[in-house]
């Protein structure tokens, strides 16, 4: 349950800043292995940075009890090599 039809691919060695918003209700955007969790709240933007300093496939999911399917909500985020990101 933590498979996704798209990851997040970021390059490896750069700030990446994520913006985070929600269409529906309120969730929480977590990846514990990447020190990440930010609220996502209809209509209001909030951010996070992180620093990724080796390849890797890093998961995590929704930890906010939004509905009937969070348990169903992963997240998997992708760091590749620049060169490969720029490809």
């Amino acid at each position: 349950m933590l498979e996704v039809d798209n990851r997040v691919i970021i390059p490896e060695l750069t700030h990446t800043r994520f913006v985070i918003s929600a269409a529906d209700v309120i969730h929480s955007y977590a990846c514990p292995s990447l020190g990440i969790k930010a609220d996502a709240y209809p209509g209001r933007l909030n951010q996070a940075s992180v620093y990724v300093n080796r390849p890797g496939t890093f998961f995590g999911q929704c930890s906010e009890i939004c509905g009937i399917l969070h348990s169903s909500m992963p997240i998997a985020i992708q760091s590749v090599s620049i060169k490969d990101f720029l490809l």
